[in-house]
């Protein structure tokens, strides 16, 4: 449900894109609030950290597509996301910081900057949140870090 009410939202920010200056604020927020409902169903039905990680990379990018060029707006409703998911950090420790790591992943893209800079950016982090899997034992964190490390040294 969480992935058909994501493209549907991604489908009327198309549809009123450009009508009125709030309305990707107002679609954006209400992805935001879409995801904490999405959170409250995974925190009562199912506590699986691969589909939290999954509908959080997935939210992002329809945060991304629904507000295209503004890259303050998307910063602001990707650090929402991270916010909301602070009340699920004690019982869900490994899939939690993966989801941190991506939408500080999502962060650093999105910052104006050139190319060669965000590529380093985003190797440093992606290091970085290797070391940390490691030293606290978070076994999604360190997979997901060393795959998105491996892409970006291909790319």
């Amino acid at each position: 449900m969480a992935i058909i009410g994501n493209v549907l939202l991604i489908n009327w920010s198309e549809h009123w894109y450009g009508e009125e200056w709030f309305t990707e604020w107002l679609i954006g927020l209400v992805t935001v609030g879409f995801y904490a409902l999405f959170l409250y169903g995974w925190k009562q039905y199912s506590r699986n950290g691969l589909g939290l990680i999954f509908i959080t990379a997935f939210v992002l990018l329809t945060i991304d597509s629904i507000f295209f060029v503004q890259v303050f707006s998307a910063s602001v409703c990707s650090f929402s996301l991270g916010l909301i998911l602070i009340p699920l950090y004690v019982k869900n420790r490994d899939s939690v910081v993966t989801s941190w790591g991506f939408v500080l992943l999502n962060i650093l893209i999105l910052t104006d900057v050139p190319s060669e800079v965000t590529t380093w950016m985003l190797f440093l982090t992606t290091g970085i949140a290797f070391l940390v899997g490691f030293r606290f034992n978070l076994l999604l964190l360190n997979r997901f870090s060393l795959v998105s490390q491996m892409f970006i040294y291909l790319v």
